[in-house]
C-alpha cells in the first residue's frame, strides 16, 4: 500500500504544467448549488485534477468555463494540471507516492492503471458510490464499461462511456506518395516503401518520413501485435487469436518480448531505422508527432482512427495542397472492439472523493460543460451547427476536438461527429463496426498485488530495453533481446507469469459457468 509522504517531490511540482480552472469570485456565485441528487453540497470544495498530455493554448478558458459549470451543478471547482506527454511516465508514479491532495487522475491501461492499483493509489469505486455521487453515469453508461476495468472483481477508476477499436492506423501525405509514382498503400511494406522514398529524397521538405518520438508504441502495436493478430493480456504477455476458437487457456498465452513475433518486428525496426526513415536520436526528440505531422516535418503520422482521422482533416484546412491520406493497413486483421480502457480515479489521497465523483459525473454529462472540455468553446473554437454536427472555428487549434483532458470523460450519447469529417476516417469505422470482435479476454484485469516487486522491476527493465527495439536504435538486436530476456528472468517474468496464469484460468473458469 502506499504511504504518505510529506508533499510531492519537487521535481513532479515543476514539470507538472499548472492551469488554475478556479474563475474569479467563484466561492461567491450566487449561482452555487447546494444539492446534488440528494447529496448535500453546500460547502464549496476546491478539487485537484491531473490529466496527461499536452497543452494547446486555451486551457484557462476552457478551464474556467468548465469550473462556471460545476459551481452551479455540485458547488466545486477544479483545479487542471497536465502530465506532459514527455514526462508522465517518470513523473505519474511519482506523484501519488508524494502524497499530494489529488482527487482526480487520468489512468487507462497503457497509463499505469493496474499497477498503481494495484499499490493501493486508487479509491476503489463501487456500484453504491456511483449510484449514490455519479447518478447521470450510473442511468446511462452501460455495465460492461466498469466490467473491463475490475481487477479482482473490484474497480478502481471510472471508465469511459464509448467503444474503442485497439487497431492503430497510419496518415500519410498523399501529395509526396503521387511525387513517387506510387499507388495508394495497401500493407506495411508499402508504407516501408514510401517511407524509403521520401527518405532518399533530399528534396522531400520534410525533416523525417516519420517522426517515430513518443511513438514507438504505434509501431509496435501496428506491426508486431495487431499485424499478427496479437491480444493483450497485460503489458508483457499475449495470444494470437484465431477466429473461430473458444477454448483460450493460459496455455495460449507468451511473453511478447521473447517471441518470434517481436524478433521480425525488431529486425524490421532496425532496418528502416538505418535506412533513415527516422532520425537515429529519435528516442531523445520531444517533438509531439502529431504538430510534426501537422506542419510539415515528418510525412507519416501513426494513431488511433479518431485521432488520424483529425490530424488529417486539420491538414485539409491548413495545407490542402498535402493531400492527406489515411490508411488501415491491416484491414485483413483482426479488429478488437472494447469500451475505450481511458478514465479518471480518485486517489485515495483525495479529501472530498465523493464531491470528486459528483464533479465527474457533470464533466461526463452535463452537454455545455462535456462540449467544453471535449471539443472547445462554440463560437470561438467550434460552431455548432443545425443538423448536430460541429465545424472548428476561428480559434481552433488552440483547443482541440479530443484535447487531453476529455480522454477520460469519453461519453458516447453527446459526442458529436464533425461536419466534413475525413471521409476515409469514417469509411474505416463502418467497415470495423462489421468485422470488429470481442476479445476472449475482455473483462480481465491483471492484479499485480502478488507480485508487485517482480512487476516494478520488470517495469524497469522494459523501460530500459523495449524503446530502443521499437525505434531500431539497438547495436545488435539478438543480443539486446537476449539481455532483456535475462533481466526479465532476473526480474521475476516467471513469477509474474504464473500470477496471471492463475488469474487467467480463473478468469475462464468463471465464464463457462455462467
Amino acid at each position: 500500500m502506499r504511504k504518505r509522504l510529506a508533499g510531492i517531490l519537487p521535481a513532479v511540482a515543476a514539470a507538472a504544467m499548472v492551469f488554475s480552472g478556479v474563475p474569479a469570485m467563484a466561492e461567491e456565485s450566487s449561482e452555487a448549488a447546494t444539492d446534488y441528487y440528494g447529496n448535500d453540497v453546500s460547502e464549496h470544495v476546491d478539487l485537484t485534477l491531473y490529466y496527461v498530455g499536452n497543452d494547446y493554448g486555451d486551457e484557462q478558458m476552457v478551464f474556467d468555463a468548465v469550473n462556471k459549470i460545476l459551481e452551479k451543478e455540485v458547488n466545486a471547482t477544479i483545479t487542471f494540471k497536465a502530465l506532459s506527454l514527455s514526462d508522465y511516465a517518470t513523473n505519474y508514479s511519482l506523484l501519488l507516492a508524494g502524497g499530494e491532495d489529488v482527487d482526480l487522475i487520468y489512468t487507462s491501461n497503457w497509463c499505469f492503471y493496474v499497477d498503481e492499483a494495484g499499490q493501493g493509489a486508487f479509491n476503489e469505486i463501487t456500484d453504491d458510490m456511483i449510484s449514490k455521487y455519479m447518478p447521470q453515469t450510473y442511468a446511462a453508461q452501460d455495465k460492461a464499461s466498469y466490467e473491463q476495468g475490475m481487477i479482482d472483481g473490484k474497480l478502481y477508476y471510472v471508465p469511459a462511456n464509448k467503444i474503442g477499436y485497439l487497431h492503430p492506423v497510419v496518415a500519410i501525405r498523399g501529395d509526396l506518395r503521387k511525387k513517387y509514382n506510387m499507388d495508394p498503400l495497401e500493407s506495411i511494406d508499402d508504407l516501408y516503401a514510401y517511407m524509403a522514398a521520401i527518405a532518399a529524397d533530399q528534396d522531400s521538405g520534410v525533416q523525417y518520413a516519420y517522426n517515430a518520438s513518443q511513438n514507438g508504441q504505434f509501431l509496435e502495436d501496428m506491426i508486431a501485435v495487431t499485424g499478427n493478430n496479437l491480444i493483450k493480456v497485460n503489458d508483457y504477455f499475449y495470444y494470437q487469436y484465431e477466429e473461430g476458437k473458444t477454448d483460450y487457456s493460459a496455455d495460449d498465452v507468451f511473453f511478447l518480448y521473447d517471441s518470434d513475433f517481436y524478433k521480425e518486428f525488431a529486425q524490421e525496426m532496425k532496418t528502416a531505422a538505418e535506412a533513415g526513415d527516422w532520425s537515429m536520436s529519435s528516442i531523445n526528440n520531444q517533438t509531439d508527432v502529431r504538430d510534426s505531422f501537422l506542419n510539415g516535418t515528418s510525412a507519416v503520422y501513426i494513431q488511433n482512427l479518431g485521432t488520424a482521422g483529425g490530424a488529417c482533416n486539420s491538414m485539409l484546412q491548413t495545407n490542402p495542397d498535402w493531400e492527406p491520406e489515411l490508411y488501415d493497413l491491416n484491414m485483413d486483421k483482426v479488429s478488437i472492439g472494447a469500451y475505450d480502457s481511458d478514465g479518471y480515479a480518485v486517489p485515495y489521497t483525495s479529501k472530498n472523493p465523493e464531491r470528486a465523483l459528483m464533479a465527474l459525473d457533470v464533466l461526463k454529462n452535463n452537454k455545455e460543460a462535456y462540449t467544453d472540455i471535449r471539443y472547445g468553446i462554440p463560437g470561438y473554437h467550434i460552431t455548432r451547427n443545425d443538423d448536430g454536427t460541429w465545424s472548428q472555428a476561428e480559434h481552433y487549434g488552440t483547443w482541440s476536438y479530443g484535447a487531453a483532458p476529455s480522454w477520460g470523460l469519453k461519453n458516447t450519447t453527446l459526442e458529436m461527429d464533425q461536419q466534413g469529417t475525413f471521409q476515409t476516417q469514417l469509411d474505416i469505422m463502418d467497415k470495423w463496426k462489421e468485422i470488429s470482435v470481442q476479445s476472449p479476454t475482455v473483462g480481465f484485469a491483471f492484479s499485480t498485488t502478488d507480485v508487485s516487486d517482480a512487476w516494478a522491476a520488470m517495469t524497469d527493465v522494459k523501460t530500459q530495453y523495449v524503446p530502443l527495439l521499437q525505434l531500431g536504435l539497438a547495436d545488435d538486436i539478438d543480443s539486446t533481446i537476449a539481455e532483456l530476456d535475462a533481466q526479465a528472468q532476473a526480474a521475476g517474468i516467471d513469477e509474474i507469469k504464473q500470477a496471471m496464469a492463475d488469474q487467467l484460468t480463473a478468469y475462464f473458469s468463471e465464464k463457462t459457468t455462467e
